[in-house]
């Protein structure tokens, strides 16, 4: 039985440092260098929970901002994860926010068109996705850009308005963000949790590890965890 206030990850030893896994409802940053495995993290999931659960499974929603639809699923293939099964059967919806932000020809039905990106175009499909298929669950990959080009009060009003739809929709959320070594994001600030992806490249060893900066509505490990990409995609060497 599913644990009510509580969502999992998708990665047993993640749900363990969560004491059962992400609050419930809430909007969580995964944050991180370039290859760190942050859309990775993200995919975990999005297919938790619509296979842990088969009986009763979290539909969930996709926005991909930084990549093309395509180029995700591929991705995602490499770990036995198919995307577009998921979306046959009306369990997954894939917003392609990346081809009009460039001025390119979508590539799926639900799409920001080209010279019509903001963050109110985005929230309308992620509205318009949600009642199609019930989703409960949400990636947004990466928010950085969809803060693009804002700077200081502006991009902190955008931040605090997606907060509050997000919170209305009572989407539990993951955002993707490229860790900002210049200083704190407000996206921090406006998230419930976040998770920090990193390097350690200590004895000229280059390792992966895994760090939750908070978690408000539980508790949680502090630790530092090493963790590998596999095959079966992150796994914890908790």
């Amino acid at each position: 039985m599913k644990q009510p206030d509580r969502c999992s990850t998708g990665i047993k030893a993640l749900n363990e440092m969560l004491l059962g896994g992400l609050p419930r409802g809430r909007t969580i940053l995964v944050e991180g260098l370039p290859g760190t495995g942050k859309t990775i993290l993200s995919l975990h999931f999005l297919i938790a929970g619509i296979l842990e659960n088969p009986k009763d499974p979290e539909p969930a929603i996709l926005v991909c901002l930084d990549e093309s639809p395509s180029d995700v699923m591929k991705e995602a293939s490499a770990f036995g994860w198919n995307l577009q099964r998921l979306m046959d059967l009306k369990q997954l919806v894939i917003i392609d926010a990346f081809s009009g932000r460039l001025g390119l020809k979508p590539s799926l039905e639900l799409a920001v068109p080209i010279g019509k990106f903001s963050i109110e175009e985005v929230l309308r499909l992620i509205s318009e996705s949600m009642q199609v298929i019930n989703a409960q669950r949400l990636v947004i990959d990466p928010i950085t850009a969809l803060l693009d080009g804002m700077e200081g009060t502006e991009r902190r009003k955008g931040v605090l308005q997606l907060a509050a739809v997000l919170t209305r929709l009572s989407l539990t959320t993951i955002l993707t963000s490229e860790l900002d070594q210049a200083g704190v994001g407000v996206e921090r600030y406006a998230s419930h949790g976040v998770i920090r992806l990193g390097y350690d490249e200590k004895n000229k060893t280059v390792g992966r590890r895994l760090r939750i900066v908070k978690m408000r509505e539980t508790m949680h490990s502090m630790d530092v965890i090493p963790y590998e990409i596999t095959i079966r995609g992150i796994e914890l060497k908790a």
